[in-house]
């Protein structure tokens, strides 16, 4: 079963721009599976059944819906690059990314004395994705009809996953403050390895501040009522916050921030800042 604590209300909105949304690796979140492993289960992998992604669910991508599936009912275990596969054939939906590049997955409860070390919430599990070597491929998604540059992630990355929260966000619109609940926000922290957008020279000079190099600090998901939300939050090189949403059912980037998005983004902010020393330092790879 999912934790859930409750966060204070009315969140802060956000300052944000338009950033990939390398939601891209939630990956991050995590990835792919098969090792037999404590507490999982799929069907189609051969391992017993006690807890599997709905495969009806409203997310197009097979390899956001493995992870984002692994993560909602808490299943812990290792697996493989195969077992993204297979449920991708389930499915009947390619993925777009090198799941052919993958080695494993892990998600694992984390160390004794270490689940409180984000304030107000608490440590979920741990991620651990292991690539056979450093990743450099074109972001399989377009902003505004451009295909905006590299993705470059580095042959292991680890990210904290904490414990889903409720909250109430805040923003303003036409001198009125609007309050908004959602709920079961996920925040995936990447505390070791890198993931950043090498924005294209020629796409870079024509969106100008709509896209900029972009190091990932972690990503988000959310329920709004029956819907859902996706971001990745980054920063740029002079290390201003930027983010994206990504329309986990149009499998599509979202070009224009909307405000709740944008109010997510600022309310997640504070346990996604490397200043808290508990992520890597920004634009050093390794």
């Amino acid at each position: 079963m999912t934790m859930n604590c409750r966060r204070r209300p009315g969140a802060q909105s956000a300052g944000g721009g338009l950033a990939l949304c390398a939601s891209v690796v939630l990956c991050l979140a995590a990835l792919a599976g098969g090792a037999r492993a404590a507490g999982a289960g799929w069907n189609e992998f051969g391992l017993e059944p006690k807890a599997a992604p709905a495969v009806t669910d409203t997310i197009i991508e097979p390899f956001f819906a493995f992870v984002v599936g692994m993560a909602e009912v808490d299943s812990l275990g290792t697996w493989h690059s195969g077992d993204v596969a297979a449920f991708a054939a389930a499915r009947g939906k390619p993925s777009q990314f090198p799941l052919g590049r993958l080695v494993t997955i892990e998600r694992r409860r984390p160390a004794a004395g270490t689940r409180d070390r984000y304030p107000e919430a608490m440590v979920r599990a741990e991620w651990v994705v292991t690539f056979d070597g450093p990743l450099d491929f074109p972001l399989p998604y377009s902003i505004l009809g451009y295909h905006p540059g590299s993705l470059r992630v580095a042959q292991s990355l680890q990210l904290a996953e904490l414990a889903a929260q409720d909250f109430t966000l805040a923003w303003r619109e036409k001198h009125q403050v609007v309050r908004h609940p959602v709920t079961q926000v996920r925040m995936f922290t990447c505390e070791s390895g890198y993931m950043l957008l090498d924005a294209d020279a020629v796409v870079d000079h024509l969106l100008g501040d709509l896209l900029d190099d972009a190091w990932t600090v972690g990503f988000v998901s959310a329920r709004d009522g029956g819907g859902r939300l996706s971001l990745s939050l980054m920063v740029g090189r002079n290390l201003r916050p930027i983010y994206g949403e990504f329309d986990l059912a149009t499998d599509a980037i979202e070009p224009n921030g909307r405000p709740l998005a944008a109010a997510l983004a600022g309310a997640v902010r504070p346990w996604l800042d490397p200043k808290l020393g508990l992520l890597p330092a920004p634009w050093v790879e390794k």
